[in-house]
């Protein structure tokens, strides 16, 4: 798979579809990687060349010691220009959608629409972490899939069946980070605020949470969403924060629509 070298950082990506066809950048989550969005960019390849990177500090690309939000965004910029486009339309779930927001905060011209899966605008850690604190539960040491079960409370909506929360886990990778790598991604996001700079945001933006999400609620969503200027904002019934596994079908026609309407 191809990497790009951006502000000395190795960043692993992958690619889907014609390379003629609109692009379309998809940021995956914390402590995910590239090959989770597999699902939701092979349906979208069918309309666009998606684009689906493993950001700093996640699955092949660099690891560094200390980095914040505004390199992450810089990261995800930097490689929109390597692809040789001069902007793209940007979609990040969860953590992915603070780096998408911050790249777009950052250079708004790089970024033609922009699409934030179960958002927030600040944090004082992840959502993850501050949930998983409240609980008493060791995020840094346990594997990915031991994390996804133990916040199933607050991940998925109660209309996704056991059945599929098994389906949508098995088709997720597992995150090779080591604790100290794992704690460097948290230290990233502690005590980011993107509330001051969303208006700043030129892009069309759509903001889609789930009603069932115990991490980044709607109300978080909303918040982003009514700080940026042109804006729709869109709550999926049946979804919880895994809502780009959950409503597939919905979340690929809208953004299909507000991508190339």
């Amino acid at each position: 798979m191809p990497t790009a070298e951006i502000n000395g950082h190795s960043l692993f990506y992958r690619e889907y579809g014609e390379p003629s066809a609109p692009p379309l950048v998809m940021v995956h989550g914390l402590h995910g990687e590239s090959g989770d969005l597999a699902p939701v960019a092979e349906r979208l390849a069918e309309s666009f060349r998606v684009v689906t990177p493993d950001m700093l500090g996640h699955g092949e690309s660099a690891h560094p010691e200390e980095f914040v939000l505004e390199d992450q965004g810089h990261a995800l910029n930097g490689l929109i220009a390597s692809l040789g486009y001069g902007s793209a339309a940007v979609l990040g779930h969860s953590m992915g959608s603070y780096v998408a927001a911050q790249a777009a905060v950052l250079e708004p011209a790089r970024v033609s629409k922009l699409v934030l899966v179960a958002p927030k605008a600040h944090g004082l850690t992840s959502s993850s972490a501050a949930y998983a604190e409240r609980m008493g539960f060791d995020l840094a040491s346990a594997s990915a899939r031991d994390a996804l079960e133990f916040m199933a409370g607050a991940l998925w909506s109660p209309d996704t069946s056991d059945d599929r929360r098994t389906q949508i886990l098995l088709s997720l990778g597992s995150d090779p980070a080591s604790p100290e790598e794992k704690a460097a991604v948290e230290r990233s996001l502690a005590g980011f605020d993107l509330r001051p700079h969303l208006g700043g945001i030129t892009s069309p933006t759509l903001v889609v949470s789930g009603s069932g999400d115990g991490l980044n609620t709607p109300e978080m969503g909303r918040e982003v969403a009514v700080s940026i200027p042109d804006f729709q904002f869109r709550v999926y019934e049946h979804s919880g924060h895994m809502l780009p596994y959950e409503e597939t079908d919905r979340l690929v026609a809208d953004v299909t629509h507000f991508v190339l309407g």
